[in-house]
């Protein structure tokens, strides 16, 4: 007789966390089990809504679609970003695109996408403040360095609120609403941009007009928030990476009983990932280890502080999160907006902000196209942990959308137009093609696009004035 099913939020205990499982056969109802991941597959290769719906009303459980939008700073090298397009439409990799080279079949390439509220307007300068509020939001900000900030919702905000609803129908529910992470601080007050608030620069993701969610740069802070972990103070954490403790000391007998509850895939699944849990929290406690010999803040003076590892883990965070339907919806900024970091990992002394600024000078040019390269690699880092990362046989990255951009384009002229703009995943039905949309459309437009193919019920939001499909 197989045992009775599993509860779908069925979580192990470790150390002072509640782990979080991924789905298992145990948690299907009987007739699901041994075609589940056969029939998910189809409907996920067939690129479309339509077929994961059938996919469902046939009776089977299709996986949900997760939405991650990935923000870099100060636009680009234009000559560098730009593919070429063969005469079948496919998109070939410019020299700043090249690190996506094996992800190409996944990825759909934007062009035309505009956003007007990130441009003066009457406002004057301000143009990094402005390009990273309209970024998801699609509003434009106040203009002020006080407290009576203004944007809008952002469209990953209005994603997880219809999340949300769905799932309350259901009596279901998340453990985290969205999840937001970066590698520089969140700041809410001081001037950063020409009479505009930090707060526009250092956020992308709006709770509401007037209330930035903030964000995580720490990754262990960020593994910690999956499990439901408590804070701990410096003293405690630095204990723990003394003592080597892992999140999943006191789970291991509870995932044996589990075990012999499971069939044999199950288990595999289970060990599978446990170790990749363990493996994740080691190479983030190394990184932990290090801050503490340098100073845990991202150092926005390309000193010690190793920033590819750092967003990489982030990034790996983010997918453990997806893989646990802890969350459904994040955003990962690479950098805030105006940044000025300096690339010296890559060569580049002067500051991000700086070289974008480059007048045609080469030498600055070719840094800034090299920092743009560093930030695509970043880009393929996280859809590579998406990939490896199996849900019922099938890579993670095939129920994500993903979106990478910037609000600004030209780095040099700060241009909001024809944005740079990739969307990438296995719900994309335009993968491997560039997309031309006509000259000026709203990128809100795509916003809409990208939250309906998540199955949000979301007509219009920001400025837009219809929809682009993904």
């Amino acid at each position: 007789m197989r045992p009775p099913l599993l509860d779908r939020r069925t979580a192990l205990r470790g150390l002072g966390c509640t782990i979080a499982l991924p789905l298992l056969d145990a948690m299907l109802p009987r007739g699901l089990m041994s075609g589940f991941a056969r029939t998910a597959a189809a409907a996920t290769n067939a690129g479309s809504m339509a077929s994961v719906a059938s996919a469902n009303s046939a009776g089977v459980l299709a996986t949900p679609t997760r939405v991650a939008y990935l923000f870099f700073p100060n636009g680009v090298n234009v000559d560098q970003w730009r593919p070429a397009v063969d005469a079948a439409g496919k998109w070939i990799p410019s020299p700043t695109l090249a690190p996506l080279a094996e992800f190409q079949r996944d990825i759909a390439v934007f062009t035309g996408l505009r956003h007007r509220n990130a441009e003066a307007n009457g406002d004057g300068p301000g143009d990094h403040a402005r390009s990273a509020a309209c970024f998801l939001t699609g509003a434009q900000p106040r203009k002020t360095a006080g407290d009576d900030i203004r944007a809008g919702r952002s469209i990953d905000q209005a994603i997880a609120d219809d999340v949300m609803s769905q799932l309350a129908a259901q009596q279901k529910s998340l453990r985290l609403r969205s999840l937001e992470l970066g590698s520089e601080p969140a700041m809410t007050a001081g001037n950063c941009d020409s009479g505009y608030s930090c707060a526009y620069s250092a956020n992308i993701s709006w709770k509401s007009e007037n209330l930035p969610n903030g964000k995580e740069t720490d990754p262990r802070a960020a593994f910690e928030r999956i499990f439901g972990r408590t804070s701990e103070s410096p003293e405690d954490a630095a204990a723990r990476l003394r003592s080597r403790r892992s999140i999943l000391d006191g789970a291991v007998r509870e995932a044996k009983r589990l075990a012999r509850a499971v069939g044999t895939e199950d288990r595999a699944r289970l060990d599978e990932y446990l170790e990749g849990v363990r493996d994740l929290e080691r190479r983030i406690d190394l990184d932990a280890a290090a801050q503490l010999e340098v100073g845990d803040v991202p150092d926005l003076e390309g000193g010690p502080y190793d920033l590819a590892q750092r967003i990489d883990l982030l990034g790996e965070v983010l997918a453990l999160a997806f893989k646990t339907d802890s969350t459904r919806v994040a955003t990962l900024m690479l950098a805030n907006e105006g940044s000025n970091r300096p690339y010296r990992e890559i060569g580049v002394s002067d500051g991000h902000h700086d070289v974008s600024h480059h007048g045609g000078n080469a030498e600055k040019m070719a840094h800034f196209a090299a920092i743009n390269r560093f930030q695509i690699e970043r880009c393929a880092a996280f859809l590579r942990a998406l990939k490896r990362t199996k849900e019922n046989g099938r890579p993670l990255l095939d129920s994500t959308v993903v979106l990478y951009g910037s609000a600004i384009t030209d780095g040099n002229r700060h241009n909001h137009d024809d944005l740079p703009i990739l969307v990438a995943g296995g719900r994309v039905k335009a993968r491997g093609q560039v997309v031309r949309c006509e000259p000026g459309t709203p990128l809100c437009n795509l916003h809409v696009g990208i939250a309906q193919a998540a199955g949000a019920r979301i007509d219009r939001f920001g400025d837009s004035t219809g929809v682009v499909e993904v």
